[in-house]
């Protein structure tokens, strides 16, 4: 089988940010749906949880999270974070929430994955959902927070890319925010890059500066 790529038009776009309209309608709440912290999920299958859906692949892992539309809210974590960090291998991997528990992400299966641990899911990713956080502040809001993963071969549980896109709207003018980042431990000198490539693109999405 081949592997789950993203949509040629994503592929080379590291970040990007352009106006767009959008919808603020609220999706429906779903009770989160039951699933075993097992590497494989069953294919090709949406998973709700919350106002969230998660679609896994024909292998049976998560390649799609969203948020129609994103609220700061905390959800309870699970040990299924620990135990899919563990399928990482060797090094600093944990588990990451595609949609973070502080945007009421559940620690289900289909919510997390592989992630280095203090460079990308503390590091880059913790950055994105600050920058996410900044765009709800006063009458800010944010819709369409996705994120879409691309896995290096039809094997691997780890995923090599992580893309996350959303819509903020800030004094009613809607823009959208595209960052797909690397899911690898980088030279510092890179990190320092795609940390400043994160602030610039919430800059321009007129979103708030805090913890960015």
């Amino acid at each position: 089988m081949p592997a789950t790529r993203l949509p040629t038009a994503l592929r080379g776009a590291a970040a990007a940010l352009v106006l767009v309209a959008t919808s603020t309608t609220a999706a429906p709440a779903y009770a989160p749906e039951a699933a075993a912290c097992e590497r494989h999920l069953q294919p090709d299958h949406t998973y709700r949880a919350n106002q969230h859906t998660f679609t896994t692949d024909r292998r049976g892992r998560p390649i799609d999270a969203l948020a129609k539309t994103l609220t700061a809210k905390d959800a309870e974590r699970g040990e299924c974070e620990s135990t899919v960090g563990n399928w990482g291998g060797r090094g600093d991997w944990q588990g990451g929430h595609l949609i973070a528990a502080s945007f009421n992400g559940v620690s289900r299966r289909y919510n997390l994955v592989p992630m280095r641990g203090r460079q990308i899911n503390q590091g880059l990713m913790k950055r994105v959902e600050n920058g996410a956080r900044a765009c709800l502040e006063g009458a800010g809001t944010v819709a369409d927070y996705r994120v879409r993963l691309h896995y290096p071969d039809e094997n691997a549980i780890s995923p090599d890319r992580i893309q996350v896109t959303m819509s903020p709207r800030i004094s009613n003018v809607s823009r959208q925010v595209t960052l797909t980042l690397p899911n690898e431990n980088l030279p510092a000198e890179q990190l320092e890059s795609w940390e400043t490539k994160i602030t610039k693109a919430f800059q321009a999405a007129r979103c708030g500066s805090d913890g960015l």
